[in-house]
């Protein structure tokens, strides 16, 4: 499976030429599925797509879909700020607002590393470089600060980060 991780979508044009380079045809000639949405239509919509994408409710493992996920060998996966963070191993208590059953932080671990999106957002003023670093410190895997013009991609393990904005990448 490939996988490009957005903080934002794809805001520029190196993150569209990434895309694009991963879909080995062009953007015309593929589908998409773009699971949450509908849920936005429900009382409490947005917050419930938010969950569902980040992992909490736990509804990407109890449906079936994060063990699918790896067998689509020929898919492109597009994650938007949580449903990127999701792919992680844990997303931090920086980022928990709610806990699973299980309880802990621990979303579906299908990356080695750890994002925190929306890098310096003008809306989100604890989302600063000083705020990562500390979120970072308590991570256990490599993590990636970034704003929304930055992606991470993926292609079989392999990552490389594609920017037109600042990032930064963490030691565990």
């Amino acid at each position: 499976m490939k996988l490009l991780l957005t903080s934002a979508g794809i805001k520029n044009a190196s993150i569209r030429s990434a895309l694009v380079d991963m879909l080995d045809k062009p953007i015309a000639e593929c589908s998409a599925l773009c699971i949450p949405t509908a849920s936005y239509a429900n009382p409490n919509g947005p917050s419930s797509a938010w969950n569902f994408v980040s992992g909490q409710c736990c509804w990407m493992k109890q449906s079936g879909l994060a063990d699918l996920l790896p067998s689509l060998r020929d898919t492109v996966y597009v994650g938007l700020s949580a449903g990127s963070m999701v792919m992680a191993p844990r997303i931090g208590e920086w980022f928990v607002g709610w806990r699973p059953p299980e309880g802990g932080d621990e979303t579906l671990g299908l990356v080695d590393f750890a994002m925190f999106p929306h890098l310096d957002h003008e809306d989100l003023p604890y989302n600063s470089m000083a705020h990562a670093e500390r979120w970072a410190a308590d991570m256990t895997v490599p993590a990636y600060a970034m704003d929304d013009e930055t992606a991470v991609k993926v292609i079989d393990g392999a990552v490389e980060v594609v920017s037109e904005g600042h990032w930064k990448r963490f030691a565990p």
